[in-house]
């Protein structure tokens, strides 16, 4: 609909345009052969297509060339009040031009003096100045990140004025944009990073700023751009700077599990074996023997028979969890917002089960695998690897997906507790896996 409504407004310019041009040729036709009543008609219609181009022709055009001139990125840009003063200089310059009056000269004069101050002053401010920014270790998706801004100015003598520091960004392709012959390079944006009203010379400031990344992935930094308005606001000067190619890793964010998931744990091993082993719960009292410890002498019990008693422990199994994401999706609107809700209810479950001191690993549909893990650091392990993961197409009953299901599918009952986190379509998982972990779907 999008498509049809853009083709048919540029249709309807276009005719009027046409009709405006031959209403007026007409005019012109009319008048030369003498018939006045036609050219009074033709003039008419006209002014008519002229006040409709000027209503439903021109905005748009100018809505797109602004949005080229942005596209543009040119390091200088007049503002409103630039365009303003623009237009009185313009008026002045014609005018004095045209009279040869002196008092207009003189405003002349003093208009160029304010231009020429305003590029001077503004390019000034910009230069000889060094921006680091420091970005924190862990970033997560829709939560704001502490970011430290530093500006450093080598000028000798001149301080800078009224800097506004933006980092260019330019997203992570995916692994099939990659493929792709003739794929876009992802376009570079801008973030607004923090403002500095005033750097002395030879000083540094340091600013602490928070930014939020509104989605998971990768983020390439490609370098800074100072820009400024000083000293009148008439136009917008920008400087670029180059970085090193920072690269910032957006996790997804955890979010709350279920109230089913938290008895997940029991069956993924909390559950205490019937054996003696080193846990905490006491299993049986029996006799002392020479090599026991006698930090468990049960003193009650000895009292009791008027022999030493010894209490025996639990042995508590391996407590594992394996998450597993697939990330098959099938050809459909809605696949990536689906897919991007399985991403976080992996995020999810890892952190839920880190939190649990449980063992946890995480399978991946493109191939990604850990080892059994715990700890915040093989958390951020997994976290990374989810927030780099990517959708591929494929239909349910396909090779791929076989092949991963049987991946999927725990071979021991000492292997983990598995935890299918999928967006396949209910019947079309295998019964062996379906009995053997828990589904989640999406």
């Amino acid at each position: 609909m999008g498509v049809l409504r853009r083709w048919g407004r540029t249709i309807l310019g276009t005719l009027v345009v046409l009709s405006g041009v031959g209403a007026a040729v007409i005019t012109v036709v009319a008048r030369r052969s003498g018939d006045w009543d036609l050219t009074r008609l033709g003039a008419v219609a006209s002014l008519v297509f002229a006040v409709l181009i000027v209503i439903f022709v021109v905005p748009p055009l100018a809505r797109s060339a602004r949005a080229e001139a942005a596209l543009l990125d040119l390091a200088f840009q007049v503002t409103g009040g630039g365009v303003v003063f623009v237009c009185i200089y313009t008026v002045v310059a014609f005018a004095a031009w045209n009279t040869g009056n002196n008092l207009l000269f003189l405003v002349f004069s003093v208009l160029s003096s304010t231009l020429f101050v305003a590029l001077t002053a503004g390019r000034a401010s910009l230069r000889d100045l060094v921006v680091t920014a420091r970005f924190p270790d862990h970033i997560f998706a829709g939560d704001p990140a502490p970011v430290i801004v530093t500006v450093n100015n080598t000028k000798r003598v001149l301080p800078s004025l009224s800097v506004v520091v933006e980092a260019r960004e330019r997203p992570g392709a995916s692994p099939e944009a990659g493929r792709r012959l003739f794929s876009r390079r992802p376009r570079e944006r801008k973030r607004v990073l923090a403002y500095f009203m005033y750097v002395p010379h030879r000083a540094r400031v340091e600013q602490r700023v928070e930014q939020t990344f509104p989605a998971r992935g990768r983020v390439h930094v490609a370098g800074f751009e100072l820009s400024t308005r000083f000293p009148f606001g008439f136009f917008r000067l920008r400087r670029r700077l180059r970085a090193r190619g920072v690269e910032i890793v957006v996790y997804p964010k955890p979010e709350g599990v279920g109230d089913e998931l938290h008895l997940l744990p029991m069956d993924a091993g909390q559950m205490e074996a019937e054996r003696r082993g080193a846990g905490h719960d006491l299993h049986s009292l029996r006799e002392y023997q020479p090599r026991d410890d006698v930090r468990h002498i049960h003193w009650k019990a000895s009292a009791r028979h008027r022999r030493l008693i010894v209490r025996e422990f639990t042995a508590e199994d391996e407590r594992r969890v394996h998450v597993v994401l697939d990330t098959f999706v099938e050809d459909g609107g809605e696949a990536r917002g689906r897919f991007e809700r399985a991403v976080t209810q992996a995020a999810s479950l890892v952190a839920h089960f880190v939190d649990e001191r449980a063992e946890v690993r995480l399978t991946d549909g493109a191939g990604g695998e850990s080892s059994y893990g715990t700890g915040r650091e093989h958390l951020y392990e997994c976290l990374r690897r989810l927030a780099l993961v990517e959708p591929r197409e494929a239909e349910p009953d396909s090779l791929a997906r076989r092949e991963f299901w049987q991946r999927a599918e725990p071979p021991t009952a000492e292997a983990g507790y598995v935890i299918l986190v999928t967006t396949a379509p209910r019947g079309t998982i295998p019964a062996d896996l379906w009995r053997k972990s828990h589904v989640i779907h999406l």
